[in-house]
């Protein structure tokens, strides 16, 4: 796969979320919110994920104590006209990195859609 290759559809992806309560990225169930999926203005309309298939959960989520990890199927991603991108970090720290592109800042239907398809991955501390 070539840096800029559309990402197949029956792929997974990781999106982290801050785990700290007063972040709100996280239902009282443990759903992800849509604030998961939201862009932030630094993002310049572009939403960093990791490919499941190029990566662990313990690689992704980098911290658990401060983040939480949720998992995505990018046919999700698709159904609201978005599309995800094969995107490895120029300085090889991230193989896995992939950007979720076409979103706007002002969406709040694709975050939404985003987060009630994905699922919370639990790690396991060792």
């Amino acid at each position: 796969m070539n840096k800029g290759d559309k990402i197949p559809i029956e792929e997974f992806l990781y999106r982290r979320g801050f785990s700290t309560p007063e972040k709100k990225y996280c239902n009282p169930d443990g759903s992800a919110t849509s604030r998961v999926f939201k862009l932030r203005e630094k993002d310049e309309g572009m939403l960093s994920v990791d490919l499941k298939s190029r990566t662990t959960a313990e690689r992704a989520i980098s911290d658990p104590g401060k983040f939480m990890l949720f998992e995505l199927k990018n046919e999700s991603v698709e159904e609201v006209a978005l599309e995800t991108v094969y995107d490895p970090l120029d300085d090889g720290s991230n193989n896995a990195h992939a950007l979720i592109i076409g979103m706007q800042m002002d969406d709040d239907i694709a975050p939404g859609h985003l987060a009630r398809n994905s699922k919370r991955v639990i790690i396991k501390s060792i």
